[in-house]
């Protein structure tokens, strides 16, 4: 097992840890605090181990972070320090000719480790805070263990807050509820308690693997218009797996023990890798199951299961079972990404923790966890609407409302239209309100904790909202959105694929396929009164203000380039020009077929 590892500096020892048993070796321990600690990690993501609350645990008066990898996630990515009581001074240096980045964290007295690590999360992670109207307030518990870390809808840890005894209210505890640590401890500190192994299993209780979102996604996948990387095949040896390209010597072997999560850093070998042929799997030993939903969920290919390889329902979910027995050729655009995206949603659904963990809150405080949606649509073509909302109807996410403000034309009939019990709302301004205030009215009249705006000329598939909100999930971005990646063109009856780097953070996104939280729309002034552009004037602000935008792939959303008025005036030409796909009609059912 990975240890901590000590080596000789000019000041004190640095000591490098590669992995959360290392991290607990060092700071899980009763110790004498220090005066200067100084850590070399791999990667930010192991700052997550590091936040973990341990009791006893290593505390310091000046924390010296190294990262021998660290790519900002954006050109102009303006990271934050998180809150750390005791703060007298903060260092960062990212322009280091080695590479990686280093920040330097002092404080006035001996701070706990895992604290000052939590600080350190967002300067070098993307991390919106997860808010909603009335969510519980979670906390973990020293001692709930990594496995915990997978349940977790932001980057950072959720402490036990400190009480300020002057605010003290009667009957307040300091949580709604404490994950992990003694029950008698959480009688004291919350208002209720689940182990982590109860989080773990959700409710109805299940026993399919978790992964973590966090950890395992697509972010930087390779780009659907870049020629295939050489294929490759798993091959398992006891408790090592080994992902080797088809063809000898065209690429290092990917290792990885089958019995523990895989690594951020093995995530992003895996970015280059399109397809894992899983044929010569004579049988799948424990632990293995569990690899691929994790897998999967990077949108690398697992395909080619033998039928006579048997794996039971509760080790992965029979649907992404299927998938993975299905054969697959190597191949670029859309159908790498049909194929990529169909396990990728089996996989998060299925086995995110955080879906878990929420499904185990509602259970035990009868309390909402997972987000509600305000789609806000705003037209002034009315009988467009019901059509529009069939496609909202249709949606698998199931927490969301329809705001439908009609603009300067009348309300349009919708008797006789089966909407599903869809819950909707209408809303009439007059025309003589801009653009952008016809959105600001739709958005007050709404009530969910996450915002997202259709345009009525785009098509969008039954994922279009879970989507969203799996991308604002694992990207912990400020805003995502789709691109127009995939248009319409009603005149000719073309479909065209444009060359668009998805599932990146990015500060361009399309208007009518975008969502943000209601917090972050508010700070952010929301859509300005502008009789167009609306959408540029939120993302504009974003980027000034020091946020960041994520483009998560764009299946289940289509530009339609009617033959009628369209308010997006761009010419045909433009358009087209950057594709590499085109088809004539639509093009399978994900777009529209």
């Amino acid at each position: 097992m990975p240890r901590a590892d000590r080596h000789t500096h000019a000041d004190t020892d640095i000591v490098r840890l590669d992995s959360p048993a290392a991290v607990a070796d060092l700071i899980g321990i009763e110790a004498a605090p220090v005066d200067v600690l100084k850590i070399e990690l791999p990667d930010a993501d192991l700052l997550r181990a590091l936040a973990l609350p341990r009791d006893p645990g290593q505390k310091t008066s000046r924390l010296e972070v190294t990262l021998t990898r660290w790519d900002a996630p954006s050109p102009r990515w303006r990271g934050r320090l998180g809150q750390v009581r005791t703060l007298t001074s903060f260092e960062m240096d990212v322009a280091r000719p080695q590479g990686g980045a280093r920040a330097v964290v002092a404080v006035d007295r001996p701070t706990p480790v895992h604290e000052i690590a939590n600080a350190l999360i967002p300067v070098f992670l993307p991390n919106t805070p997860y808010a909603g109207a009335g969510f519980p307030l979670i906390a973990l518990a020293a001692g709930a263990g990594d496995e915990a870390l997978s349940l977790l809808p932001t980057r950072t840890v959720p402490p036990i807050e400190p009480m300020v005894e002057r605010l003290q209210g009667v009957g307040l505890k300091r949580a709604d509820l404490l994950i992990g640590g003694a029950r008698r401890l959480a009688d004291d500190l919350a208002t209720h308690h689940l182990t982590t192994d109860e989080a773990v299993h959700g409710s109805p209780r299940t026993e399919l693997p978790v992964l973590d979102l966090n950890v395992h996604n697509p972010i930087g996948r390779e780009l659907l218009f870049k020629k295939s990387r050489p294929a490759r095949r798993l091959a398992v040896s006891q408790n090592r797996a080994l992902i080797l390209t088809v063809e000898a010597d065209r690429g290092a072997a990917i290792e990885f023990d089958v019995r523990r999560p895989l690594s951020a850093a093995t995530v992003r070998e895996l970015r280059g890798v399109e397809s894992i042929s899983l044929d010569g799997i004579g049988e799948v030993p424990e632990g293995l199951a569990a690899r691929f939903a994790e897998i999967a969920a990077t949108d690398t290919i697992l395909h080619s299961l033998p039928e006579s390889v048997a794996i039971a329902p509760d080790a992965l979910a029979p649907a992404l079972v299927d998938v993975i027995r299905r054969p697959y050729e190597q191949r670029m655009g859309l159908e790498r990404e049909l194929r990529q995206v169909e396990a990728r949603r089996i996989a998060m659904h299925e086995h995110a923790g955080f879906f878990r963990l929420a499904s185990a809150i509602t259970h035990k405080t009868g309390e909402r966890c997972l987000p509600r949606v305000s789609v806000i649509l705003s037209t002034m073509r009315s009988e467009l609407v019901p059509g529009v909302l069939r496609m909202m109807a249709a949606q698998t996410y199931a927490h969301f409302e329809v705001i439908v403000v009609v603009h300067g034309v009348p309300a349009p009939s919708l008797d006789g239209v089966d909407l599903g019990g869809l819950d909707y709302t209408v809303v009439e301004v007059p025309d003589t309100v801009l653009f952008g205030g016809a959105l600001a009215e739709g958005v007050r009249r709404s009530s969910g904790d996450l915002i997202t705006k259709l345009d009525d000329d785009d098509w969008y598939s039954e994922h279009h909202i879970s989507d969203l909100v799996l991308a604002h999930l694992y990207s912990r971005a400020d805003v995502v959105g789709k691109t127009t990646e995939y248009l319409y063109f009603e005149e000719v009856g073309q479909t065209v694929h444009r060359t668009f780097a998805t599932e990146r953070y990015h500060d361009q996104l399309a208007g009518g396929a975008m969502l943000l939280s209601r917090s972050a729309f508010d700070a952010l002034g929301g859509w300005r009164p502008t009789p167009n552009s609306t959408d540029r004037s939120v993302l504009i602000r974003v980027e000034t203000q020091g946020g960041i935008g994520y483009r998560v792939q764009s299946l289940g959303y289509m530009y339609i380039r009617h033959a009628s008025k369209h308010t997006w005036e761009r010419t045909a030409s433009q358009l087209v020009g950057g594709a590499f796909e085109q088809w004539r009609g639509w093009r399978y059912p994900e777009v529209g077929y």
